[in-house]
């Protein structure tokens, strides 16, 4: 599906904010009400807005925030699918180019968590190393978590 400048504002106002009712996104889009809300449907059912998500802060205290970057030999990403599911503290896997196979999001309540989150990589299959790189400051984030 092509956006076009109308949709293209819609979707990048519903990300900054998605509880903006109809009525503002019209009068900031330059439609009506109807336009907007069969945009919004068209929008929905073309797959392109997957979903309206309620972000819930972690702990400041105690949280924290890594990427795990893995790498496998022989190349294996589908076959930890299922352990990379049953670990909630995973946000974000994402199979990338370069050196590294697989590059995951790990947000844990303390480093205990994410410590024996990382322990347990090493049984996964066909690991042949994982670097973790610590996120020490938040400097944009568009996802709102």
């Amino acid at each position: 599906m092509t956006l076009d400048r109308y949709d293209d504002k819609i979707v990048k106002l519903l990300v900054q904010d998605a509880r903006l009712s109809v009525s503002d996104i019209s009068r900031q889009v330059n439609l009506s009400r109807s336009a907007v809300t069969d945009r919004i449907k068209r929008l929905e059912l073309a797959g392109v807005i997957t979903g309206y998500h309620a972000h819930v802060r972690q702990s400041q205290e105690s949280a924290v925030s890594a990427y795990l970057a893995l790498t496998f030999r022989p190349l294996s990403c589908e076959l930890i699918q299922p352990y990379i599911e049953q670990v909630p503290e995973i946000k974000m896997a994402h199979s990338i180019s370069g050196d590294v196979d697989l590059m995951l999001l790990v947000q844990a309540d303390s480093m205990r968590r994410l410590h024996e989150i990382r322990l347990d990589m090493d049984s996964w299959p066909n690991i042949d190393k994982v670097v973790t790189h610590m996120c020490l400051a938040n400097r944009l984030d568009r996802f709102g978590n």
